[in-house]
């Protein structure tokens, strides 16, 4: 009896944050519609933020879904995530033998801080990404740019969304290989739920 119990109990744990947290964002709804009610706007705007936040973290979460666990051979490591100046930054490590990918997504999302930012870049490497150790094409219909020197290899891609994806690696001549990982990641249904367009 006590086994059983025991069982339940570490159950339990597992599945109550995801609940409540699902919980957590309903409640806060309903607070500020009662705000709302009230006329207290102050607090309504406050109770939002608080909404916004929980949202946030659910968002990234599922972003986290478009960083494979393996890719192209490479095995990935933790999926790391900070925010600053209102850019959502999402990082994974794979690796492969003696060599490490870094797989970054900066943005977040249609609108977002990188939206300019990402135009001013596109239409730089268009107009200019032909240069020594740097070349321009698309992936998946994506604008991207390749630049080998120094030993580092980098592969950017400019997501129409506004966001950026880029891979990089310490080592020479890896072209060939960041351009098969970038292939064998999901970029279609990424745009497609960073534009809202999914469901």
């Amino acid at each position: 009896m006590k086994k059983n119990t025991v069982v339940l109990l570490i159950a339990t744990l597992f599945v109550i944050p995801f609940s409540a947290q699902a919980e957590d964002v309903k409640a806060i709804f309903e607070k500020v519609n009662t705000y709302i009610e009230q006329k207290n706007f102050t607090k309504a705007l406050e109770e939002l933020k608080w909404a916004e936040n929980e949202i946030g973290k659910m968002h990234n979460q599922e972003l986290k879904n478009f960083f494979p666990d393996e890719v192209a051979g490479y095995k990935g490591g933790k999926v790391e995530v900070s925010a600053a100046l209102g850019m959502t930054n999402l990082e994974r490590n794979y690796t492969k033998a003696n060599n490490t990918v870094t797989l970054t997504l900066t943005g977040g999302g249609a609108g977002g801080a990188m939206g300019g930012l990402a135009g001013i870049a596109r239409m730089g490497m268009m107009m200019g990404g032909q240069g020594a150790g740097q070349d321009t094409f698309r992936i998946k219909g994506q604008t991207a740019s390749l630049t080998e020197q120094n030993n580092r290899t980098e592969l950017t891609v400019l997501l129409d969304s506004g966001s950026m994806l880029k891979l990089e690696t310490r080592a020479a001549d890896m072209g060939k290989e960041l351009r098969n990982i970038a292939e064998n990641i999901k970029i279609e249904e990424l745009e497609k739920y960073l534009k809202g367009t999914v469901g």
